[in-house]
Order: C-alpha cells, then sequence, then structure tokens
C-alpha cells in the first residue's frame, strides 16, 4: 500500500511536537535506531515493526536521498509477522506428539512436554516459512506539519503512531473536524473550543447479539 502505486485510499495525519535543530540529521540518526530488523525463526519474537524505504519493503538501506524530497520525508512502515493457520498447527503438533509417544512408550504427554512439543513445533514452522509482511508509505510534510499514510486499518495507525513517537518523539494525530478547527481558530477564540462537547458522528458498529 504506497504512495507511488496501489489505492489512493489514505488517512491525513497532523504532527504535534517542535522539529529539532539540525533536523535532517537528527531524523537521519532517529531512522537508523527505527529501521527495519528482519525476524529471526530462533527468536521468541512473533512481530516486529520498522522503518523502511517508501515503496520498498525489501529496502532498508535509508539513505537521506531516500528519505528528504524537498520539503517532504518519505519512509515506508515494515510490519511482518508469523502467523500460521491453525489447522497447519494442529496437524504438525499431532505428527510430533504421536512420534513423541512412540518414542517414550507412554499413554499420554504431560502438560509440561505438550508445551515444550508445541514449541519445537512452531519453531519447525518458522524455518520453513517466511513472515507475513505488509508495507505501507508514510509522507510527511515537513513545513505544513502533515502526513499522508496510505492506509486507515485502525492496527496499523496504532503501529505507525507508537513508532513515530518513540523514532521521533512527536505525536501524530488523526484529522477530523475537531482537530482541523484547533488548526485554524485563533489563540484567544481557544477557550471556545475546549468548552464544546465532542461527537461521534459515525455509526456504531453493532454486533448482532441484540
Amino acid at each position: 500500500m504506497g504512495a507511488l502505486t496501489g489505492p489512493l485510499s489514505t488517512t491525513q495525519l497532523y504532527v504535534r511536537g517542535e522539529l529539532p535543530k539540525n533536523m535532517r540529521r537528527s531524523f537521519m540518526e532517529r531512522v537508523a535506531l527505527r529501521t527495519f530488523r528482519p525476524l529471526d525463526p530462533e527468536e521468541e519474537a512473533e512481530e516486529r515493526a520498522g522503518w523502511c524505504a517508501l515503496g520498498q519493503p525489501f529496502d532498508l538501506d535509508l539513505s537521506p536521498d531516500k528519505l528528504f524530497n524537498g520539503p517532504y520525508l518519505t519512509l515506508g512502515l515494515r510490519v511482518d509477522r508469523y502467523r500460521f493457520p491453525a489447522r497447519v498447527v494442529q496437524a504438525e503438533l499431532a505428527k510430533a506428539s504421536h512420534a513423541a509417544l512412540q518414542k517414550s512408550g507412554h499413554e499420554q504427554l504431560s502438560r509440561s512436554q505438550k508445551t515444550e512439543l508445541k514449541r519445537k513445533v512452531i519453531a519447525a514452522l518458522r524455518r520453513r516459512y517466511f513472515p507475513n509482511m505488509i508495507g505501507v508509505d508514510l509522507v510527511w510534510n515537513l513545513d505544513a506539519g502533515e502526513a499522508f499514510f496510505w492506509s486507515q486499518s485502525r492496527s496499523l495507525l496504532e503501529r505507525l503512531g507508537a513508532l513515530f513517537e518513540l523514532c521521533f518523539g512527536l505525536t501524530l494525530v488523526e484529522n477530523g473536524p475537531f482537530v482541523a478547527a484547533e488548526r485554524c481558530i485563533s489563540e484567544r477564540r481557544r477557550p471556545e473550543l475546549d468548552r464544546l462537547e465532542r461527537t461521534i458522528f459515525h455509526a456504531e458498529v453493532r454486533d448482532g447479539s441484540g
């Protein structure tokens, strides 16, 4: 999902906070610390997020010419996650359990043995399969203090917000009527805005139980 190709479904965001002095050098150093690091099948982490090049999830060599284009900073958010179908895990676990029982001569496995066996099965699946990968582009206008993220997924927006704040020390705020009013109203009239009651305009999603 990107700025260069794909659908035009985006989320407009505003950036809150002060930009640092020597901004480009500072941001390059910070991005380097949060560049995506591929998952290792031998480690316990099931999911990881980090920065990649715009439109290029596999490009993790983030040089200044890839990040900065005039007043824009461009990045990709990459999220990798190991996710195996339940039926695959169950089938592999049944096969491993059968082999373990035959080897031990016992009729059933203890709880600790089942836990350890499942850990080994998951570890083996990680060595056989690649993790699922998602790459989403982010374009940030440094002068205007606004950004566009090529997704409307709530989970990805939360991932982006957490990584962005951790990396840059700045906060992302999704655009909406109240936020737009905050940006255009004068400081003198700000107390009037603060007294308004916020209302959700979208319809409530029901679960069908009532």
